[in-house]
């Protein structure tokens, strides 16, 4: 099996048994893999230096210095709250997890509550509510920066207390 394979399709799937490359294998472009790759030897790997942009979620603090930080909310009944997002982002999504009433947690319901007008052309940082129930409320913001095609998901919490 000296041959080379070649394979011009823009996708390769290999499953139900290993595949051995006892030869190597060289790829031109990229190598998306959904499971894992086990090896003895990697080389040629060309690494990035691509960081990936923080992205800070939680009740704003300022600070003394001027400096902004974040941290959960824990607030009572009826006080407003105002969850906040920053970062190098250019757009934000705010969804909540709605099942807070539901005892069974596997009919767990996460809706968009916020993510700017315009379906979300237009920017929007921060989403501001109060609850009427006591609980903890649970919230994932998706942060995407469009000129950089990098996207952060991070979740943040609301205890509320009677």
């Amino acid at each position: 099996m000296g041959e080379i394979h070649q394979f011009t399709s823009t996708e390769f799937i290999q499953s139900g048994s290993i595949a051995k490359f006892e030869s190597g294998i060289d790829i031109e472009g990229n190598l998306i893999v959904s499971n894992s790759i086990r090896t003895t030897e990697l080389t040629g790997l060309v690494t990035s230096n691509t960081s990936t942009p923080t992205l800070n979620v939680g009740k704003a603090i300022n600070n003394d210095d001027g400096s902004i930080s974040y941290e959960e909310w824990t607030t009572p009944l009826n006080t407003p709250v105002r969850i906040t997002a920053s970062g190098d982002f250019n757009k934000f999504c705010f969804i909540e997890n709605q099942t807070l009433t539901d005892a069974d947690t596997s009919l767990s319901t996460w809706t968009t509550v916020e993510k700017g007008t315009g379906n979300g052309l237009t920017k929007t940082s921060f989403y501001n509510t109060s609850y009427e129930t006591a609980g903890i409320y649970e919230y994932l913001i998706i942060a995407s920066n469009t000129v950089t095609l990098q996207t952060v998901v991070k979740g943040t919490t609301v205890t509320i207390t009677d």
